[in-house]
């Protein structure tokens, strides 16, 4: 069932992503908000970084380990952020260069972004498997259900 979820999320992030282009494009316009969302972005990107070579070298359950119960609220904060953070980037870059005409702005960050989205969500299906197992009472932070459920839940 996670398959079809990837295989329907790709094209879902493709309009997505187009749609935050498109709307996106007016509010950039201001140079204050324009710079402001500049380095919130790069920060975001560059913390998705960090956490890849982090779950590579040293993986989910060590990085946990090491920064602590701040470990996954900070990887889920990253998962929502990166794409429209990529989308911020490449659309203030497109704006500054001579880029800005071919197949149009809001085609080649979708495109672009799209692209992003399958390793993001791939890493978000990795981290909490490893942490809370398939069904969240596995894993090294996994939790048994306290409340009992019927059978048909």
């Amino acid at each position: 069932m996670e398959l079809v979820g990837i295989v329907l999320f790709i094209p879902l992030a493709f309009v997505a992503g187009g749609i935050y282009a498109c709307v996106i494009h007016f509010v950039l316009r201001y140079r204050i908000v324009s710079r402001l969302a500049l380095g919130a972005s790069t920060a975001v990107l560059v913390g998705l970084l960090l956490e890849w070579v982090a779950l590579i070298t040293v993986g989910a359950v060590r990085s946990r380990a090491i920064i602590g119960p701040a470990f996954y609220p900070l990887h889920l904060l990253i998962f929502f952020l990166a794409i429209p953070a990529f989308a911020n980037l490449l659309l203030i870059r497109i704006r500054n260069s001579a880029a800005k005409y071919g197949f149009g702005a809001w085609f080649v960050v979708a495109l672009l972004c799209s692209a992003l989205a399958l390793p993001v969500v791939l890493t978000q299906y990795g981290v909490a498997e490893a942490l809370y197992g398939i069904d969240g009472a596995g894993g090294p932070y996994g939790q048994a259900p306290t409340i009992p459920m019927p059978g048909w839940w």
